[in-house]
This record gives structure tokens, sequence and C-alpha cells, in this order.
């Protein structure tokens, strides 16, 4: 996410969390040639921002592949032609929405005291948290768009990047290595992008487990420990609530992870079609995402017809579906492998962590990026999301138990953020110095590590599972 460099930022309303007033103090005009004079007045620009605003609730009700011009125009309470006088398509909306989510982002991100480790540190991050928690809520179905957009992807690159450098500017006599800084708030910017869908799929099965305020405080703890290391009066918050419930795996996929599916391996060794189509399959998913790949696309990269396609799958979410079977299975073996740095002097759990989180990002950035495009399609369509909670749970309920053993805060929710994480972390290659900022997220921000010495725990906690 990055804001456009030339529009000004002198219009207060510009700066408003529902995202009014964006045309306010800048030229807006209709799109030739439905007016000889093309500049719009303030009941022009006022129709303008009702459709944006009707696109939003459109495209978070329906998904942005099933919401149509049609729908938005209803909403909005105006004809397909006052549509097409603002904008050229329902890309050209979405593109738009992307653009005020950024100068949203941008002006919060400054409003940033400076970030130190005492108290009034913490509010400011806390109250940074909550006001990005807000143009999330608003925008979320431009945050699952983002993966699937090339444009989109561009903007968020170069916002992304501008926040972690204002970010930077406010922090104040941290203990990570200057250098490492601009990598651990990069990752730490995906991460809680990703906390955020992650916890949206879960309460749409939990609704009452993950209340804003209690995931935005853990967030919040997470950042401020890996800048600052533990500090309990300030960074350390106890769960408030009982633990979240755990959320079974349904029919088929939970047959798939028990029993394997050796009967479609065993028709896939005899059958060069479907080994084709189970091998490309994924590698189509990852690069166009969930809702853009169209069985089309399936049959062309795996060189056969539609009928071999339809002999095998009833339609691309039952192949999607058994190619995320496959890859949380693969995940997960790996995580549970990850090192025991609590009970590790700190230079060997150091190492270690290293290690595993290099081996893991090599052996399976294909199967994370799987599962975030299959997340990514959740987002978008909400009747994929009980399928898409049972897998984030069993990750959250796994990493809970890891970081049980560390004896403070609110291990539930600091689960969500760690299986997050590795989420982001997993789901493509990482250069050396984000390996790094993942290895300092984990042992400072989540395990309460410092870099020479270990914090010892309070007590031991018990997750009860």
């Amino acid at each position: 996410m990055a804001p456009p460099r030339s529009i000004p930022e002198r219009d207060p309303a510009r700066h408003r969390p529902d995202g009014r007033g964006e045309g306010a103090g800048a030229s807006v005009v209709r799109r030739a040639p439905f007016s000889d004079n093309p500049e719009v007045g303030i009941r022009g620009q006022r129709t303008r921002q009702r459709i944006l605003d009707a696109a939003l609730r459109v495209f978070g009700d329906e998904g942005y592949h099933s919401g149509s011009i049609d729908r938005i125009a209803k909403v909005a309470g105006c004809s397909r032609v006052s549509f097409y006088q603002y904008f050229a398509s329902k890309e050209d909306v979405f593109r738009e929405l992307a653009e005020q989510l950024a100068r949203q982002v941008t002006a919060s991100t400054e409003a940033l005291s400076p970030v130190t480790a005492d108290g009034d540190g913490w509010a400011t991050v806390r109250a940074w948290m909550d006001r990005y928690a807000e143009i999330y809520e608003r925008y979320e179905p431009v945050f699952h768009a983002y993966e699937t957009d090339e444009v989109l992807a561009k903007i968020a690159w170069r916002t992304g990047a501008d926040v972690v450098g204002k970010i930077h500017a406010r922090v104040v006599t941290t203990s990570v290595p200057p250098r490492q800084l601009d990598p651990v708030l990069g990752l730490f910017l995906e991460c809680l992008n990703h906390t955020l869908g992650v916890v949206a799929v879960l309460r749409s099965v939990a609704p009452e487990a993950y209340p804003s305020g209690r995931v935005e405080t853990a967030v919040t703890d997470v950042f401020h420990r890996t800048l600052f290391g533990v500090r309990s009066d300030v960074n350390v918050h106890e769960a408030a609530h009982t633990p979240a419930p755990p959320v079974p795996f349904g029919e088929p996929m939970r047959s798939m992870l028990e029993q394997g599916d050796g009967a479609l391996e065993s028709n896939a060794s005899a059958n060069h079609a479907l080994a084709a189509l189970l091998a490309s399959g994924r590698d189509v998913l990852v690069s166009r995402g969930y809702h853009n790949t169209r069985v089309d696309d399936l049959v062309e990269a795996a060189g056969v017809s539609h009928g071999v396609f339809y002999r095998y799958f009833t339609n691309k979410s039952d192949l999607a579906r058994i190619l995320t079977t496959r890859a949380v299975r693969e995940v997960g073996t790996t995580l549970l492998e990850i090192p025991d740095l609590i009970g590790t002097d700190a230079p060997a759990g150091r190492t270690l962590l290293r290690r595993w989180l290099r081996r893991y990002n090599t052996a399976h950035a294909n199967e994370a990026a799987l599962l975030r495009v299959w997340l990514d399609g959740a987002l978008q369509d909400p009747s994929l999301q009980g399928e898409s909670a049972p897998p984030l749970d069993w990750g959250r309920r796994r990493m809970a138990r890891y970081l049980g053993r560390r004896g403070f805060g609110d291990v539930d929710m600091d689960a969500v953020v760690m299986v997050a994480l590795l989420g982001v972390f997993g789901a493509r290659q990482r250069p050396p110095a984000e390996v790094e900022a993942a290895a300092l997220l984990i042992e400072r921000g989540l395990l309460g590590r410092e870099p020479h010495r270990e914090v010892v725990p309070r007590k031991r906690a018990s997750d009860g599972r």
C-alpha cells in the first residue's frame, strides 16, 4: 500500500476515517463524453463518493469477483449512466478505493508520536493499531485483493515502504540493530495485515473469542517487545478471556488429513493427466489467486481437456481443497519441529531457530503460498470460511502450546500472531535479512528472549488443550 506522491495533503477531510472528503480540494472530473463541462461540483463529488461507499459495501457482502456494477449502482441509488460518468469499470472503482486506503494509512502513521520503551510509547503504538484496524475493517475487501491484482500490489508495496520509513523515524532507542530495523518493521506490517485476515476467518466461526481490543493489544505487545524487550509493566497483558474454543475439521478435509489421499495418489501415479493437474494446479492457483483462476487456466496448464478435469474434480474448489489439505499436512509437520527455545541456551537457540526458519522457508514456500491463496479466497467468499478456519485454528492451538512455556501474556492471541507471521514469512522466498527479522519477532516479540540472555518465565502456563 502506498499513496500517490502527487496528491496534496492540505485538506483535512481527506483523512477522515470513513474515506469521505476524498474529492474535496482536488480536481474531480466526469469521464468523456458525459459532459461538455467535465468539472464536477459538490453534488457530483457526493455522488462519486456514494458510489465508492456502495462498492465497498457490495464487495464486502458479495466479494469483489461476485459484485457487479448493477449491484453497486443500485446500492448507491444511481443509474449505470451515473456510474460510468465517474468510473470506467469495476476495476477502476476498486483501484480508487485502494488509493483512498493508502492515503488513510499514511495519514494515520504520520500521526504517530515517538515510539519509546515506556508506557507512553506503548500507548502511541496501541492508538496507531486501533486506527489501522479501523481502516482495515472499512477497506477489508481491498486488503484481501492486494495479492491478486498487479496494480493493487504496486500500491501496497509503495505504501508499505512509506509506512516503514515513517515508523522507523519515530522509534526511539530500540535495541534492534539499525540495519535490521527496516526488515523487522516490514515483516511486522505484513504480519499485521495477515493477523487481521486470520482473525476475520476465525471470528466467522467463533465470533466471541476474538474481540478487537484483545487482538490489537496482543499485536501491540508483540511489536513493543520486539523493539524494547519484555517490560512486564508495559508490554505484557494477561488474557482477560477464556481460551478460544477449538474449531474441528469438517469432511472431507478431516478424512484426508487423517488418512491421506492415497487413492488419489495411486490414481495419479498411474494417470499422467491427473498427475499433471495436481502438479500444475498449485502453481496456477499461487500465481493467479483463487478467484482469478478458472478451470480453463487449470486445464491449459496441465495440457488436458475439460472432460479429463471433470472426471476427477467437480470444480476448481474441489482441486484447491485437495491441494490445500496436502499443504496443511506438509506445513503442519514442519511447524511441529520448531525448536524449543525455552529449554535451550541462548546461543544454541539462536542457531537452531534460524536454521529451522531457513528450512521452513525453502521447503514450504509453495505450500505456504497456497495456504495464503486459500485464505485470501475465503476472505473474499464467505462460503469458504468454514473450511478455512479449522487449519488456522489447528495452527493457533499448536503455537499456543509452543508459547505457553514462556509464562506470560495472552498466549492464545499471541499464537494467532505467530500463525500469521509464519504464514506470510513462508509464502515466498525470503532473503537473509528477512529470515533474521522473523527470528527477532519470534525470539523477542513472541518468546520474550533477549539476544544474549533468556527471560526466565514467571510461571508455567497450562493451556488445557
